[in-house]
């Protein structure tokens, strides 16, 4: 088998494990934010979800709501070792920001809610 069929398994049975794992309702990540940006989960999904978790890594992790059209509100720091515990209503967005513009951050989290239609990106800081 060559070497690109094997990618391609692979991505495929990937995508059906995180499909398998979102319809049941629930995210397990060991996420990782570099320097100088914000991990964006959600927006614009039907039901609510809920964030919650400890942060792994060695910067503080700002928290923030979105709804659509307002501007983002702080719900909180979580520094290095501390727990996040957020709740996030249907359709609004998590934002998840790195205060450091030199170290990565990362976090171990779990997500349980409406998790079958949650986009996931970056963006630069502010």
């Amino acid at each position: 088998m060559s070497l690109a069929r094997i990618s391609a398994a692979f991505i495929l049975a990937a995508a059906l494990s995180l499909t398998a794992v979102a319809e049941a309702g629930t995210i397990n990540s060991n996420l990782q934010i570099e320097a100088g940006k914000t991990f964006e989960l959600g927006g614009g999904q039907e039901g609510g979800f809920v964030v919650t978790g400890t942060n792994t890594g060695p910067v503080a992790v700002v928290v923030l709501g979105q709804r659509e059209g307002s501007a983002p509100e702080v719900r909180g720091t979580v520094q290095p070792g501390g727990k996040i515990d957020a709740k996030f209503a249907a359709g609004e967005m998590a934002l998840l920001r790195n205060t450091s513009g030199q170290q990565m951050a990362r976090l171990k989290l779990k997500v349980t809610g409406d998790t079958s239609s949650l986009g996931m990106t970056y963006s630069a800081n502010p």
